[in-house]
């Protein structure tokens, strides 16, 4: 599976064998094993992560499907760009842990793994008898992280629910949208994705600790608990004063005219972020209306203030309002597109689009790493895999027999 990375830099495009963004062969979390049994999003989104630093995770999938990510288009010579997106850097082996072959050889592997990492509503794993209790038994130190819902406590543990649902009851979307208008979904899987940086957090706390100490843990990331903690500005004013953050009520919900959105005369939009007087009075000097900087100390004047912000916007284009604005520290900047965002310098000059020669499948594009480390950067060493590419390698590798592989890769 030969490939190189052509990573575009300010310079032009650079074409790598085995792309190192710091030159050097070893990986922060080289040495830890991590099994992945998790799907779809938060789970191989965190698993990735600690991949792309050299962690060697394994993706467990059922025999036929797997992940149910591989079926999710747009494709390219039978890989699905999501699969291909979240899964790099990572092997398959497949396994079906209803069997007793396909459990046995589980538990086999985990006993050579530092983390396991799961998806499953609460006690399915139990019932397959290869959860943390079973697991542990047979390895001390391993780290046993389930990302869930709803977590293991309260009345939901057992409700199905995605990410518009966690966001809903955390309070979250009631403060998204136009200010008298019906709330708005946000534009990004807000819980999952940052579920998954908590995972990846508390997996390497967890094993630091029991480098330490020679005692793993379980941890417990919900969805739901994750998505209350993203908002610590509501969160201090209900408990310091009982305010209840809405659309439109407050600074962050588009009630300041200094921190908000506006219409530019092309119909596209500009983001006004100058929450601090200094960039604020910037902003007024460059739109030659030194009058509205002190409008702003009186909030009984953001509303005149916001309507005449919107007729200024309306006078220029969102390009020519870029460049008017350049330079003069504002904090003013356009309202992109994603495709536009990917064009822009700013992502050019940080890598953030990797381009993948790959001999299989051929040219496709993968976004960069957002961690960027010195001594340790993060890599893209191989493709997302085939499902159960792996399988046998890596079951060779953990000392099961002949017969037992037989077994296993004939139902596979």
């Amino acid at each position: 599976m030969k490939q190189s990375v052509c990573q575009q830099i300010p310079c032009g495009i650079m074409l790598l064998e085995d792309y190192k963004e710091g030159g050097v062969d070893v990986g922060a979390l080289d040495g830890i094993r991590v099994l992945d049994l998790s799907r779809l999003l938060p789970g191989p989104y965190c698993s990735m992560l600690l991949a792309d630093f050299g962690a060697e995770v394994i993706k467990i999938e059922e025999p036929g499907r797997g992940d149910y990510s591989r079926s999710f288009p747009p494709f390219q010579n039978g890989f699905g760009y999501w699969h291909l997106q979240l899964n790099r850097n990572k092997k398959s082996v497949v396994l079906d842990l209803k069997s007793d072959a396909g459990r046995a050889a589980f538990l086999k592997l985990a006993q050579t793994a530092d983390v396991v990492l799961e998806s499953y509503r609460p006690g399915v794993l139990k019932r397959l008898g290869i959860d943390y209790e079973t697991v542990s038994r047979l390895n001390p130190k391993i780290v046993y992280c389930a990302i869930t819902g709803y977590g293991k406590r309260g009345p939901l543990v057992d409700q199905a629910d995605h990410d518009i649902g966690y966001v809903s009851l955390a309070g979250i979307t009631s403060m998204s949208g136009e200010p008298g208008g019906r709330p708005a979904i946000p534009g990004i899987l807000m819980a999952d994705m940052n579920a998954a940086l908590m995972a990846g957090m508390s997996i390497l706390m967890a094993v630091r600790h029991a480098e330490q100490t020679g005692t793993g843990q379980e941890i417990d990331i919900s969805l739901y608990n994750t998505a209350l903690t993203l908002m610590p500005g509501a969160a201090s004013l209900y408990f310091g004063s009982g305010f209840v953050a809405e659309r439109g009520n407050n600074w962050l919900t588009g009630a300041y005219a200094n921190y908000n959105i506006y219409e530019t005369r092309d119909g596209r939009y500009v983001s006004v972020g100058c929450l601090e007087k200094k960039f604020w009075s910037n902003l007024c000097l460059a739109l030659d209306r030194a009058d509205l900087i002190d409008a702003l100390d009186d909030e009984s004047q953001h509303e005149r203030v916001k309507d005449e912000l919107t007729e200024i916007f309306r006078t220029k284009t969102m390009q020519e309002w870029t460049a008017c604005l350049e330079g003069k520290d504002t904090c003013v900047t356009p309202v992109l597109n994603f495709d536009e965002a990917l064009a822009a310098e700013q992502t050019r000059a940080n890598a953030m689009v990797l381009t993948v020669e790959d001999e299989e499948i051929g040219t496709y594009k993968q976004l960069g790493f957002a961690m960027k480390m010195s001594v340790t950067p993060g890599t893209l060493q191989k493709r997302a895999p085939r499902l159960g590419e792996d399988t046998e390698a890596v079951l060779r590798s953990c000392g099961l027999s002949e017969a037992e592989l037989d077994r296993l890769l004939v139902k596979e």
